[in-house]
């Protein structure tokens, strides 16, 4: 029974025209913010895949759809879907910029380099920079 049953669904499979998405490099950016994280899926409340410093360049990429031929951000463009390093995953577009910053690291090195940061360290304060809240208030 189970044997017919996967083969069935192996031929509609193979029947129907299955079109996937594909992934092509839209450009490189860098983060803006001391530590950010990039996550498993484009939420602030997932899975952290890794820890990356301010002025760390980034490859985000677009999906897009053969079958229609058009091309989209991922997640209305709140979120970029990108990899660094061995890991692929999504960062929030509000820590990244088209240009490289002027990073704090970069500004008072001796200073930075005696605060003697950890890796827990660096992780919340990446979280920190994912819970952010920043904008212009719309109450009166």
């Amino acid at each position: 029974m189970k044997r017919s049953v996967i083969l069935i669904n192996l031929f509609f499979l193979c029947n129907f025209n299955i079109v996937a998405d594909t992934k092509i490099l839209n450009k490189v950016m860098y983060i803006k913010s001391l530590f950010s994280l990039v996550h498993r899926n484009p939420s602030t409340h997932s899975n952290s895949l890794t820890t990356i410093e301010c002025g760390h360049p980034i490859k985000t990429f677009k999906m897009v759809s053969k079958k229609r031929n058009t091309t989209r951000i991922v997640f209305n463009r709140n979120w970029y879907l990108v990899k660094v390093g061995p890991y692929e995953g999504y960062i929030n577009g509000k820590q990244l910029s088209n240009r490289k910053v002027s990073c704090f690291q970069d500004k008072f090195p001796k200073f930075f380099d005696t605060l003697d940061i950890g890796i827990n360290d660096m992780f919340y304060w990446g979280k920190l920079h994912d819970q952010y809240v920043t904008g212009k208030s719309k109450a009166n």
